[in-house]
């Protein structure tokens, strides 16, 4: 199954041109920046739901209407994984930790 299916994209409808793709991912910037100003860092958290609407849901609201839905479900995630990780790394900074001098290679594992 590719990048956009049937379900995702409402039938027989065209992917995303550039400026559908643009007004996607401003509406997605708009409302990332309201979580961040929440402090809301899962957005896709049953716990949290109430919260995102009160707080960001207009941003929501355009953020859905704005991309396909697949996308919507995607950069949730991505967010709230990239957060985690970065503050796993901060953890490990602090503690210390530093990089590796070089990059390990997993593809002979």
């Amino acid at each position: 199954m590719g990048f956009f299916s049937k379900s995702d994209n409402e039938g027989n409808a065209p992917p995303p041109n550039k400026a559908k793709r643009q007004a996607c991912w401003d509406s997605r910037d708009k409302f990332f920046a309201c979580l961040t100003d929440n402090n809301i860092d899962n957005s896709l958290d049953p716990n949290q739901l109430g919260n995102v609407e009160d707080k960001c849901g207009n941003y929501k609201s355009e953020f859905e209407n704005n991309c396909v839905k697949t996308w919507v479900k995607y950069f949730q995630e991505k967010r709230f994984n990239d957060l985690t990780r970065q503050r796993y790394i901060d953890k490990l900074e602090a503690e210390g930790a530093q990089q590796l001098p070089f990059k390990l290679d997993n593809s002979k594992r």
